[in-house]
C-alpha cells in the first residue's frame, strides 16, 4: 500500500521578495515534509509530537517576524492579517493540544493535511502583502 504524501514544492512563484520572509516558508515546507516522513515512517509518537511542536513554535516565530515588517512598512491590511495568523496559531495549537497516538493511519493524514493547508493557506495570503512590498519597494526606488 503506498502511503500518503503532503509533498510541497518551492517555486519563485510563492516568493514574496523578502528573503526572511521566503526562508521561513521555505523551512516551514521542509518541517511539514519532515512531519510527513515521522506519519508515514511510523516513527515513535513522541518524535511525532516533537516535530509538530517545532512547526507551532516556528509559526509563532515567523508570524511575529512578519507583523513586526508589515508595522515598518506601513502595510494597510496588517491588523487582518495579524488576525489570520492569530487564528492560524491557535489552530496550530489546537492539532497539538489534540495530540494523541493516532492508532489509525487516518488521524494521523488528517493533522498533517490541516497543516499543510495552514501552511498554503497562509503564503497565498502572504501573496497579497507580495504584491504591497514590491509596490512600495518600487516607489522607494523611483523616488
Amino acid at each position: 500500500m503506498r502511503k500518503p504524501t503532503w509533498t510541497i514544492t518551492w517555486n519563485d512563484g510563492m516568493s514574496v521578495g523578502i528573503p526572511e520572509i521566503d526562508e521561513d516558508h521555505k523551512h516551514f515546507i521542509s518541517q511539514i515534509h519532515e512531519f510527513n516522513k515521522s506519519i508515514t515512517g511510523r516513527m515513535d509518537p513522541a518524535e511525532i509530537k516533537n516535530r509538530l511542536q517545532l512547526i507551532v513554535d516556528d509559526a509563532k516565530r515567523h508570524f511575529e517576524r512578519e507583523e513586526r515588517l508589515f508595522k515598518e512598512r506601513l502595510y494597510p491590511d496588517t491588523d487582518s492579517h495579524a488576525w489570520l495568523h492569530a487564528h492560524e496559531l491557535k489552530t496550530l495549537q489546537s492539532i497539538m493540544q489534540d495530540f494523541i497516538p493516532y492508532g489509525a493511519d487516518s488521524g494521523w493524514v488528517d493533522a498533517g493535511l490541516r497543516i499543510k493547508d495552514i501552511l498554503i493557506q497562509h503564503i497565498l495570503t502572504d501573496m497579497k502583502y507580495a504584491n504591497f512590498y514590491r509596490n512600495s519597494h518600487d516607489s522607494d526606488i523611483s523616488a
